[in-house]
């Protein structure tokens, strides 16, 4: 409507919105007017047929909610805030013919338009609405021009990837092949087009079809790895192989991505053999290999060889839930608890006892040692577990060798200087005795015997072993004769003896009254440990038919381990008035027939000694 202000002149017009929508029916383009919040506010008709909507369907509505679908130029879904006219809300500038496609309502179809928008303002600041203009491409030229620009922007991003992309029709030839990996190995990618997977791979291409038409046929995307051998080099390659669709969801082609994987397929497969390596040895290897998590302190690996240290199956810590805490000995556990219990820095060592499940206890030394994350922090822990008893044993044989050593030189040195005026002084007392108390003599003789036998026990730690006269005899004959010289003062002291001797035993290569003398200094251990009387019981068999065992077991107080531990050593002994020399005489004949003597105890319960002697070989 024409309104002419008479006082000025002025010529002004007044649009209604039914002129509004005439005016927008009559322009051969979409429009839309949008407000800020997206609500379309103005639709024409033109817009509303390009989109397939009526206008009682888009006006009053959200434009995030219309019943259509946004396509960028690569024909890929178009996210609602990468709308031409969200981009114009955001930035308050302009857009220039965007190339769109539109899928109608009914989804079976779709069309690509040229779309620009343009802010208006009410005042400074954020645009008050978006006009967005929508004009069809009907020209082949344009069409061409959009297929050229999306083509574009698809080479530009598949050449530029390290992997390899391709693209197959129906009949598995090769349409497309990009990527830097054929430049990278000076492969033209013109070799592959218009070629067939069968005439490109050849005799290898069976598993290649075999995916490729799964796909064609489900229209799901398959995973496929192959190698092939080239210059007496084996290559390894992983492909991706997905569908191509029309938007009607017909497959038409495929699209793949391909990467070479041959080192990291290397280095998997070096890490797999060393892996195996390391198997085959921490499952043959004596030493037990561990390695526990750092957060838990749960063990996630032990060798086969922790059973035959531990004498427990590896499903005892697993499944069982038992910790090494049940196998220490209880003597250790206050000094090694710490240790278990923290999660170490740096590498350790600690020796300790273990029991096994029949009571023998071993000696075992456990090194380990930490494992770092990225992070620099403790991820697991690992450690060695090596049986060193044999060696502790050989380190305590040495040292009490070592004392025996010392105490030969001195046997050697004063055995004869005290013994011809001991053989002196024992002569002029028998020639005094009528002039002595008899009491007194008898004190005086039966001490001058004691220190007499014992420099006889030093001169047994001075003479070379070499100087006897060895025999083959029968160990059982000399238990025999022992027990016939003791019985009377077993009989004093309520004690009887109990012999089991296996009979036919081998010859034991010996000097017999050295072997009786071991026999008696044992035997009257024994007899002075039962102070109420007892049983001692005497018994000989074969072990592993290259030893004669005899074992000799009293009844008696025991001895402590402390104790134990230093038998045999130089000036010590249980007894009130003993020397300590009567089982390092022992010791030292036993080794002198190369043979070995070992002793166990329990207080209040008993000892035994068991001595073995290499048999006769035959």
């Amino acid at each position: 409507m024409k309104i002419i202000d008479n006082s000025t002149g002025t010529v002004s017009y007044n649009y209604n919105a039914e002129h509004i929508k005439n005016l927008f029916d009559a322009v051969a383009s979409g429009i839309l007017i949008l407000s800020s919040s997206a609500i379309i506010e103005h639709i024409n008709s033109a817009a509303c047929k390009m989109l397939g909507l009526s206008d009682a369907d888009l006006e009053g509505q959200s434009y995030d909610n219309a019943k259509f679908m946004a396509l960028d130029e690569s024909g890929s879904p178009l996210d609602f805030y990468s709308y031409p006219s969200q981009i114009t809300f955001r930035t308050g500038e302009s857009v220039k013919e965007r190339i769109i496609g539109i899928v109608l309502s009914d989804k079976m179809s779709y069309n690509w338009y040229v779309v620009s928008t343009k802010p208006l303002y009410i005042e400074k600041g954020s645009p008050h609405q978006v006009v967005v203009t929508i004009t069809p491409i009907t020209g082949k030229g344009e069409i061409e021009e959009a297929l050229r620009k999306s083509e574009e922007k698809f080479r530009s991003l598949v050449t530029s990837m390290e992997d390899t992309v391709f693209t197959l029709d129906k009949d598995l030839v090769h349409t497309g092949m990009y990527g830097k990996w054929m430049k990278k190995h000076n492969i033209n990618p013109d070799f592959y087009i218009g070629r067939s997977v069968r005439e490109v791979f050849g005799e290898l291409s069976s598993g290649h079809e075999e995916v490729c038409y799964e796909v064609l046929k489900t229209g799901t995307t398959k995973f496929f790895e192959w190698n092939r051998s080239r210059e007496g080099c084996t290559f390894y390659y992983q492909a991706l192989i997905s569908p191509l669709k029309t938007f009607e969801g017909n497959v038409y082609g495929i699209v793949g991505v391909s990467r070479d994987v041959t080192e990291q397929k290397q280095m998997e497969l070096g890490l797999l053999e060393s892996e195996e390596r390391f198997r085959q040895f921490a499952e043959n290897a004596n030493d037990v290999f561990w390695m526990r998590d750092s957060a838990t302190c749960d063990y996630i690996y032990l060798s086969p060889s922790f059973k035959k240290l531990w004498g427990l199956d590896v499903s005892d810590i697993f499944e069982k839930r038992k910790t090494f805490y049940d196998t220490v000995f209880p003597d250790d556990m206050d000094r090694i608890s710490d240790t278990f219990e923290s999660v170490p820095e740096t590498e350790y060592e600690i020796e300790y006892r273990i029991v096994k499940p029949d009571g023998e206890i071993r000696w075992v030394r456990s090194r380990a040692f930490p494992i770092f994350n990225e992070q620099g922090a403790v991820w697991r822990v690992a450690g060695i577990v090596e049986d060193i008893t044999d060696l502790r044993d050989k380190e305590e044989l040495l040292r009490k060798s070592d004392k025996l050593a010392v105490v030969g030189e001195l046997a050697a040195g004063i055995a004869h200087e005290i013994r011809n005026p001991l053989t002196s002084i024992k002569g002029f007392i028998q020639l005094i005795k009528p002039d002595i108390r008899e009491h007194i003599s008898e004190i005086i003789l039966s001490e001058l015997d004691r220190i007499e036998s014992i420099i006889n026990e030093f001169l047994i730690l001075a003479k070379p072993h070499s100087d006897m006269d060895y025999k083959w005899n029968d160990i059982n004959q000399f238990i025999r004769q022992t027990i016939v010289l003791l019985d009377s003062e077993a009989n004093l002291n309520n004690v009887q003896f109990d012999p089991c001797l296996t009979e036919h035993l081998p010859l034991v290569r010996s000097e017999g009254n050295q072997i009786k003398q071991v026999l008696i200094n044992v035997i009257k251990n024994a007899i002075e440990a039962m102070s109420q009387g007892g049983t001692i019981k005497i018994k000989t068999s074969m072990q592993k038919e290259e030893f004669v065992c005899l074992t000799i077991q009293d009844e008696g107080i025991g001895i402590s381990e402390e104790r134990l531990n230093r038998l045999g050593e130089p000036f010590y002994s249980n007894k009130e008035k003993g020397i300590g020399l009567g089982l390092m005489v022992s010791l030292k004949i036993i080794e002198n027939h190369k043979g070995t003597i070992t002793f166990s105890s329990k207080i209040n319960e008993g000892t035994t000694v068991t001595i073995l002697l290499p048999v006769a070989k035959k």
